[in-house]
């Protein structure tokens, strides 16, 4: 399987950057967009890597916040029967800690609500590919099986923590192995991705539990993890951390 990083807040021109997330799966099970940024320009870094992004057979949304939503609307209007699979709750007035609105557009939300395909439990989308909700009542992970089952994890935030969300899937894929997680871990403090919101010696916990106790062997994440995190991240488990970053091509 290939996953490919259509949008991140980093990279290097040609590609277009911003704050957000979008990822291309291509998998034997089939291929899956998951995510599209905030403003559509993972379409034309699409273009510049000839992902034949436009023609998808399956969008999925991981969560109902804008970074990750509105870019959905230029496909869209490109392709308005297609559906985006989502979680009960991605159309709700979500807001942050401070009550600022992070939710979905509102053209998205008023013009294409009838295209989110929105359901909770595991869901298979074919075979050795999985949606699986967790903890955060609009947020799912995509969970692909590779060649010797051991399975990729993509959750692009992580609001519900990235240790209980990997727990939750072994827990879900008995006797299984998680071999990546790929996505944010919302580590991020309040003043963006230059800020950490937890103290040192908890994200030098969870990276302990991820690779230690829950037997990840490689996180590859950037965007609402923050660059102070990130840092830390990588001091404490220097050979499983590794950042994303725009047109990261990832093959497993």
């Amino acid at each position: 399987m290939k996953v490919t990083v259509l949008i991140e807040n980093a990279g290097s021109p040609p590609l277009c950057c911003e704050h957000g997330l979008s990822l291309f799966v291509d998998h034997p099970g089939g291929s899956v967009l998951l995510d599209a940024g905030q403003s559509g320009d993972f379409l034309k870094n699409a273009d510049t890597l000839n992902i034949p992004v436009q023609s998808v057979p399956t969008a999925v949304l991981s969560h109902g916040h804008y970074d990750h939503g509105d870019g959905f609307l230029p496909l869209l209007r490109i392709r308005p029967e297609l559906k985006i699979l989502a979680r009960r709750g991605v159309l709700d007035e979500h807001r942050n800690p401070k009550g600022k609105y992070i939710g979905l557009c509102a053209e998205l939300k008023e013009e294409y609500a009838g295209r989110f395909d929105s359901a909770d439990g595991i869901r298979e989308l074919g075979p050795g590919l999985y949606l699986v909700p967790d903890g955060l009542y609009h947020e799912q992970s995509l969970v692909a099986e590779r060649e010797d089952g051991t399975l990729v994890v993509m959750n692009s935030c992580c609001h519900a923590g990235a240790d209980d969300i990997v727990e939750g899937i072994l827990d879900s894929f008995p006797g299984r192995k998680v071999h990546a997680l790929i996505g944010g871990l919302h580590l991020m403090g309040p003043g963006g991705v230059e800020t950490m919101e937890p103290a040192p010696e908890e994200v030098e916990a969870l990276a302990r539990r991820l690779t230690g106790e829950l037997g990840v062997e490689r996180v590859y994440t950037g965007h609402c993890t923050g660059i102070p995190a990130f840092s830390l991240l990588r001091q404490t488990c220097p050979e499983r951390f590794f950042p994303l970053r725009t047109g990261l091509v990832l093959n497993f």
